[in-house]
């Protein structure tokens, strides 16, 4: 071999040399990378491949009235969830879960690909599937890697359509809902409070979830349980509504639109309150069909009349009115007023509801028990607009009771600057009368109403109307008792509320109103007929409370759209909800 061969292939073999050489470095290099620099990260991964993570909802805590029935529960259901990790042919597997729940398929993929968690968790797909379903599933899943049935719970209102506007539904946590929640916990598919004391005290009756830690093979099968944290319960909550109360509630508004509502006024229990037409709250659980859903939306049965309607209060009112009166000492309780049927104001008859009768000559109290407009016409024509609208104010029409029940509406109050600016109209001496009489411009809620009438009764102490009446700790069972709140104070004088109170118990004494009384108990009335601008066609309102001196319970019907021409018809009814209140709780000690 000649010198120039030695030297070419000891080039050829230095250059092999070289390239072997950085092949090795490389791979050195790309091991250390791996097993040092990136190890734990690695390890991570590979723990995570053999590890899952399933999560279900802890139960809701229940929700019973004063006396322990059980208003909301948890029931035992089954859940469908995917980890998209180990499937082995996503359109297959999600397809057998699409036929099996009448889902989608396009549904169920947009549900994965949103869920926003990473490969390895668990994405709940379907709630509450049935039990032949879930059978169905159960046998088919060994060939569903990807997809597991897990036991779970659904919300369920054993008594029906009773307290539904109370108590509200659950239903399956929406987007705009859980990007505010995100951080509490919650996850697409999670179920949450949607209305009434379900999303009230969501924070109470929501439970913890159960966390437990699974090995499983190659092919995602669960080879045994690692660590497991049970679900745990969220708080029961004892409401003040009693359910008996309710139950009469409801009957008495039947398929009407209206609302029925009975407290305590010595603190502001909630014994009942109903509003109509109502619903099935156990629906929005198993799916509301379009018959349902269309039928609610025509009656609004959804509506919560009872704190979110809003009706001209009509001859209510009147104590108002008379309050003004008597506290600007612009009448007394022996000033008479002379009722010939109507008042002529600037060339137009303010017509007195019993026209062309007259009342004749009226002092305060024969005024309330006549509900004689002409007399309140006089009073709001003295006192004036501004002062009518300082003790509307003062009574709070136009500010929240503070209800612990989402959705409540205040009412509203008109002045000449909202008159003028809306209509573009000054303001008039006869706005001013039917502001005195609950007509006209202005708008007063049921349970406002109520609070009122309750204020009068505790000589001028309003408590904020409230429903928990306490709630119970899951494990321990101990209770925290809900702490009554006084609202407001009216200050106004004893003599003036005395006075008030004086007319209102001749309200029930006289009239077409005698049949409210019950026996051996001085009840407080009024009634109220107001017009709705259709011939023939009220709305009614009758409100009391009793004994008259240190009232017991407070009680409100109302009829939207009215069934009665009079409120007065309404009597009988109303001597059901205080009669069934003193059958129950006696005329000593009450509800507490």
């Amino acid at each position: 071999m000649d010198k120039l061969q030695q030297y070419r292939q000891t080039r050829r073999f230095l250059a092999v040399t070289v390239v072997f050489t950085l092949i090795l470095l490389g791979i050195i290099a790309r091991l250390y990378f791996l097993q040092v620099v990136k190890g734990t990260y690695y390890a991570g991964v590979a723990e995570d491949n053999r590890l899952r993570i399933i999560s279900t909802a802890g139960p809701r805590g229940e929700i019973r009235d004063r006396n322990g029935i059980v208003l909301a529960t948890d029931v035992p259901s089954f859940d469908i969830v995917v980890t998209t990790y180990d499937l082995e042919n996503a359109d297959q597997e999600l397809g057998v879960v699409a036929q099996l729940t009448g889902t989608k398929l396009q549904t169920l993929k947009d549900t994965v690909k949103e869920a926003g968690v990473g490969p390895f968790t668990p994405i709940t797909v379907a709630r509450n599937v049935s039990k032949p379903v879930a059978l169905k599933l159960a046998e088919q899943e060994p060939d569903l890697p990807g997809i597991q049935l897990v036991m779970s719970t659904r919300r369920s209102y054993p008594q029906g359509t009773l307290a539904a506007h109370v108590l509200g539904y659950t239903g399956e946590i929406g987007d705009t809902e859980l990007e505010k929640l995100r951080a509490d916990g919650y996850v697409m598919k999670d179920t949450i409070g949607k209305e009434g004391i379900e999303l009230q005290y969501e924070s109470l009756l929501r439970g913890q979830k159960s966390q437990k830690l699974i090995e499983v093979d190659a092919g995602g099968k669960a080879v045994k349980t690692l660590q497991e944290k049970p679900a745990a319960p969220g708080k029961s909550i004892i409401l003040t509504i009693d359910a008996r109360l309710q139950k009469m509630c409801e009957e008495l508004l039947g398929s009407n639109q209206g609302a029925a509502i009975m407290m305590d006024p010595r603190n502001g229990d909630l014994l009942a309150l109903a509003s109509a037409p109502t619903f099935d709250p156990n629906k929005f659980i198993s799916g509301i069909s379009t018959e349902d859903w269309k039928t609610w939306s025509v009656k609004g049965s959804l509506f919560n009349r009872a704190i979110a309607g809003a009706f001209p209060p009509a001859s209510t009112f009147k104590v108002v009115t008379g309050t003004a009166g008597l506290e600007t000492h612009t009448i007394t309780d022996r000033t008479i007023i002379y009722c010939g049927g109507g008042l002529t104001v600037g060339g137009r008859l303010f017509k007195c509801w019993i026209w062309p009768g007259g009342h004749g000559n009226e002092d305060i109290y024969k005024a309330y028990a006549d509900s004689c407009d002409s007399y309140f016409f006089t009073v709001a024509r003295l006192v004036g607009i501004e002062t009518l609208a300082t003790y509307a104010h003062r009574f709070g029409i136009d500010k929240p009771t503070g209800i612990d029940l989402p959705g409540e509406r205040t009412g509203f109050y008109p002045t000449p600057e909202w008159k003028l600016d809306k209509y573009n109209e000054p303001w008039y001496e006869g706005d001013t009368m039917n502001m005195g009489i609950g007509q006209g411009y202005m708008l007063e809620t049921p349970i406002r109403n109520i609070s009122i009438f309750s204020s009068i009764g505790m000589n001028g102490t309003l408590w904020r109307p409230h429903f928990l009446k306490a709630s119970v700790d899951p494990i321990t069972k101990a209770e925290a008792v809900t702490t009554p709140v006084v609202q407001d104070t009216l200050g106004i004088s004893a003599t003036t509320l005395a006075t008030v109170k004086k007319g209102l118990n001749l309200v029930s004494q006289t009239g077409g109103v005698t049949s409210i009384q019950v026996k051996g108990i001085e009840v407080c009335a009024k009634t109220g007929t107001a017009e709705t601008g259709t011939l023939n066609l009220y709305h009614t309102w009758l409100v009391a409370f009793a004994p008259m001196d240190n009232p017991q319970v407070a009680v409100l019907l109302m009829f939207e759209n009215s069934p009665y021409e009079r409120s007065t018809s309404m009597a009988p009814l109303v001597h059901r909800m205080l009669q069934q209140y003193f059958d129950l709780y006696g005329g000593e000690n009450g509800s507490n």
